[in-house]
């Protein structure tokens, strides 16, 4: 069976298990459906690999390899059989000009691995998100990157499930960005946290509000998948964890310095350096150079009251003594 008619198929099996009435099988459906996406990416890099080796693009390792004749091709490098991985899906088709909504892959891959690790019977909200996000980057792959109608390939009954879901969790998700809009989240990095909002007790994204006011840590949020009421500041911390995941990223591997910390007033990683106050208390901080040397202060020096921590080394001593 060829990798595209694999992809097809892991497709329709997941759709298959979500509409069982075993919720033991709701993981595999997960499953089935990510690896079905995978696929497809992978049966497209196949479909654009030179005739000499229809799969080495997909292959882990390539290498160049120049010929009697002086010709330079790419070959597979050694006799392994594994096969890329979602960031080398990524850096190939980006060379390759092949265009993916990396950002809505992004969504629907994290909320995967959380359910995959954290979930014995994955929540039904959680399911039909990640169904729905799924549908829209599989129907679009298969009609601009294969030509063919999603419909056609899939099958009339596989369509409609997706479809139907689709429907439903974009209806519902356009009320909630609605609803979070009236808020004024006074911080944009408050604006780009709160899209990862999700409740606390199914994990949906499918939050609103009634309130319509200026931020504060008061706002208050209801699940419509559950009926869930909750406060944000609940889930701040994980908003924000989420929002600048990239920075943090980036200051981890690059080195640099973390774009957030730990509030000393309220002790939520909710301190922005770029905003220059946390995001769950709106705390400030109220010493920026030590007052006995001129050292500046970090988040973590607030606690000595305007000394760092070698001056109030010192002034412990002096005081033991």
């Amino acid at each position: 069976m060829s990798i595209y008619k694999n992809a097809i198929a892991s497709i329709q099996i997941g759709v298959e298990d979500y509409l069982s009435p075993d919720d033991r099988r709701k993981l595999s459906a997960v499953r089935n459906i990510f690896a079905g996406l995978l696929l497809l990416y992978k049966e497209k890099l196949c479909d654009l690999s030179p005739g000499y080796d229809k799969e080495l693009f997909v292959k882990i390792d390539i290498r160049p390899h120049r010929d009697e004749k002086g010709e330079i091709t790419y070959l597979a490098a050694g006799k392994s059989k594994k096969t890329v991985n979602v960031q080398q899906i990524k850096d190939r088709f980006s060379t390759l000009n092949v265009k993916v909504d990396w950002e809505v892959f992004d969504q629907i891959n994290r909320v995967r691995n959380d359910v995959e690790h954290y979930y014995t019977v994955a929540p039904e909200p959680v399911i039909k998100e990640i169904l729905a996000k799924s549908f829209i980057l599989i129907k679009d792959f298969i009609y601009h990157q294969f030509q063919e109608e999603p419909v056609d390939v899939l099958g009339e009954d596989c369509w409609r499930e997706l479809l139907q879901i689709a429907d439903v969790y974009e209806s519902e998700k356009k009320a909630s960005v609605d609803s979070l809009a009236k808020i004024d989240w006074k911080y944009g990095t408050l604006e780009r946290a709160v899209e990862f909002v999700r409740c606390p007790a199914c994990s949906s994204d499918l939050i609103k509000t009634d309130d319509t006011v200026l931020y504060s840590n008061a706002v208050n949020f209801t699940c419509s998948s559950c009926g869930n009421p909750f406060s944000f500041t609940e889930v701040v911390s994980s908003c924000v964890a989420e929002a600048m995941y990239g920075e943090s990223y980036i200051a981890m591997t690059d080195g640099g310095d973390e774009p957030y910390g730990t509030c000393p007033e309220c002790g939520e990683e909710t301190y922005v350096f770029e905003e220059g106050c946390c995001l769950s208390c709106e705390y400030e901080m109220q010493y920026g150079e030590c007052v006995r040397c001129g050292a500046g202060l970090s988040l973590g020096d607030q606690i000595n009251e305007g000394l760092c921590g070698y001056c109030q080394h010192l002034y412990d001593k002096m005081i033991d003594e």
